[in-house]
């Protein structure tokens, strides 16, 4: 009797749903630096309402599905259930309204984008729709990003999915962005401490143990953990 080719695991098929949240987790977000080092993620200035940690992994994953030739911020549609999985979100049986209620705050959200004598809002959803039955979402980023989304050649950040997928606090993926969108500087990156803060959008923790420890502290240690950066910091006190 001819013997039988061994079977291959499932997990290593390109049709396999875990190798297509892996590869999904590998797609590269992109972004202008004026949106990640100018107030991004800020209703107001600095008001302490930047996104929560959901609503920048929805968004950045969103970002991540745009291709590098397109020329319209074209509508994204994604499995709800393939989303959580991406993001390593154990909701149960409560993915529909979780996300309803992330995205619903989401599209409320307006940042604040500064020029040399103006400043101007901006929105990052223009419109999102939940299909309840086929368990599906499509947003569509509204049109005033497509100078800091689309066709960037210059000054622009880039990085995979994955390396912010799995954080755990919000400091930890602003922070990673912020440190990334100057990684072209061969020398430590030095901040005073307001300009973190502003950055971080955390003038709340007046005091610096408190910063220190539920800000700066936390978002080192899913930066070191989950992304390919290592970082360390050292104090300056004046």
């Amino acid at each position: 009797m001819p013997k039988r080719k061994p079977k291959i695991p499932e997990e290593f098929t390109t049709e396999s749903k875990e190798y297509q949240i892996a590869e999904q987790r590998r797609y590269y977000v992109v972004k202008h630096n004026d949106i990640i080092q100018q107030n991004k993620y800020r209703i107001s200035k600095n008001n302490g309402n930047s996104l929560s940690l959901m609503e920048q992994k929805v968004l950045l994953y969103v970002i991540s599905r745009i291709k590098p030739g397109d020329e319209e911020l074209k509508e994204q549609i994604f499995d709800i259930q393939e989303f959580c999985q991406i993001c390593g979100i154990q909701a149960g049986g409560n993915n529909y309204p979780y996300l309803k209620e992330i995205i619903g705050k989401l599209k409320g959200r307006v940042m604040w984008l500064v020029g040399e004598d103006y400043e101007t809002t901006v929105s990052w959803i223009d419109k999102a729709t939940i299909y309840k039955n086929s368990g599906k979402i499509k947003i569509r980023l509204d049109e005033d990003l497509k100078p800091y989304l689309l066709m960037l050649s210059r000054n622009y950040t880039q990085y995979p999915l994955h390396d912010i997928i799995k954080m755990k606090t919000k400091y930890g993926i602003m922070l990673y962005e912020l440190l990334k969108s100057y990684a072209f500087i061969d020398s430590p990156i030095e901040f005073t401490l307001t300009e973190l803060k502003e950055s971080l959008d955390c003038l709340t923790y007046e005091n610096f143990t408190n910063f220190k420890n539920k800000v700066l502290l936390p978002a080192l240690k899913d930066i070191n953990t989950y992304s390919e950066l290592k970082v360390s910091v050292d104090y300056k006190k004046t």
